[in-house]
């Protein structure tokens, strides 16, 4: 059957009884609606390619689905068939174009692109690259995962936000905000998608606030006094956090082999520092005294541990709680104790230069990078000038 369709027609076509009934739309040739039995619409599209037949003619007929009617209507259904036949035309068979096609956009699904963003970038380039496959398997790929990485938009990013933040709170979103956007960054460079929608997005709800927090020597010395009541890991954790002005990582994942008894100091290995330069931690009198009395585990060489020794310290947030609780000290994180502790040791006279090298912030030049014991005498001064109050 052959009719100049029309969309009111198309609406109104009733399958005929007991047979399928096929209508060649004849203002454009190739192109039929299809009605089953039960009503049901599609389109298809009939062509032969050129050049694919014997002596150069075109070759058998072929049929692609083009889709159901009415997701498809009968413009957007013309302009498809329009484009196999001009494929066809070209020597190019239509139904390889869209297995292609296909193919292609299953490669580029957010799953697919995330497999290899965390093969291919952040496993050989990103110590914590564990924290961020998690992030992304927990709350992206759930929502995205089947998803082609072109077809996200910017209101999807911030939606999906919105549910992070709304489940799981604000440091959460942020993480997630980060690691997503560095995803499509390294798409993007990859040709995988053409720009980035979710670059630069507005979230002043996920904004950072600069802390500023120095606990006085008095709040200071009420959490040193609740660290005693708290007995091991914690107790010697936060003591040797007051003590050596080292970042949390660094004194919860302290290793028997960072031990460097001669020199009565650590040596934290690049690999575990967050300047990727290695740093060695004078001992201060209280210091030792704290180190010396860490359990030597034989399961493991974590010095702080609930696993006898085979992992290090972990569970901070309920332990900050019972610290908070013990010393009446409030509005303060850990990584204060780091920040406390740079502040009163200049307070004591020591040059900001030293406290500098104490907290392992990054010297410039070649003795910078080479010599990791460059002010290791100034280091210890200032160590213990500032341990001696802790007797």
């Amino acid at each position: 059957m052959k009719s100049r369709l029309t969309e009111i027609a198309v609406q109104k076509m009733k399958p005929e009884p007991g047979k399928r009934l096929e209508v060649s739309d004849t203002h454009l040739t190739g192109l039929s609606l299809r009605i089953t039995e039960t009503g049901k619409k599609s389109w298809s599209v009939t062509y032969r390619v050129a050049g694919r037949g014997e002596g150069g003619n075109r070759g058998a007929l072929r049929r692609m689905t083009l889709g159901a009617y009415p997701l498809i209507d009968l413009k957007a259904a013309r302009e498809k068939a329009a484009a196999a036949l001009d494929l066809a035309d070209r020597g190019d068979d239509p139904c390889d174009k869209r297995r292609d096609d296909l193919e292609e956009k299953r490669d580029s699904t957010v799953d697919n692109i995330a497999a290899r963003y965390v093969a291919l970038h952040l496993k050989p380039s990103v110590k914590k690259w564990h924290d961020a496959d998690r992030l992304l398997r927990l709350h992206v790929l759930p929502e995205w995962g089947n998803t082609p990485i072109g077809d996200i938009r910017r209101r999807d990013g911030q939606k999906l936000l919105d549910k992070v933040l709304m489940a799981h709170g604000v440091g959460i979103a942020r993480e997630v905000r980060k690691h997503v956007v560095a995803m499509f960054n390294w798409a993007h460079d990859r040709d995988e998608v053409g720009v980035n929608v979710l670059a630069g997005m507005k979230r002043k709800d996920l904004a950072y606030a600069e802390r500023e927090r120095v606990l006085t020597m008095d709040e200071l010395k009420a959490v040193w006094a609740a660290a005693d009541k708290m007995g091991y890991p914690f107790g010697p954790m936060i003591r040797l956090l007051i003590l050596t002005a080292q970042r949390r990582a660094e004194i919860a994942g302290l290793e028997r082999g960072w031990l460097l008894p001669d020199q009565q100091a650590f040596e934290v290995p690049a690999s575990h520092y967050k300047t990727d330069r290695t740093q060695v931690v004078p001992l201060s009198a209280p210091a030792l005294a704290i180190v010396e009395g860490l359990p030597n585990w034989n399961g493991g060489d974590f010095l702080l541990s609930t696993t006898g020794g085979t992992r290090p310290v972990s569970g901070f947030s309920k332990a900050k709680a019972r610290v908070d609780t013990l010393s009446k000290v409030e509005g303060w994180t850990l990584h204060d104790l780091r920040r406390s502790a740079a502040t009163h040791m200049a307070r004591l006279g020591i040059a900001p230069k030293h406290v500098e090298m104490v907290l392992g912030h990054a010297t410039e030049g070649v003795a910078g990078i080479y010599n990791r014991y460059e002010y290791l005498a100034e280091k210890r001064s200032a160590l213990d000038t500032w341990g001696a109050l802790w007797k």
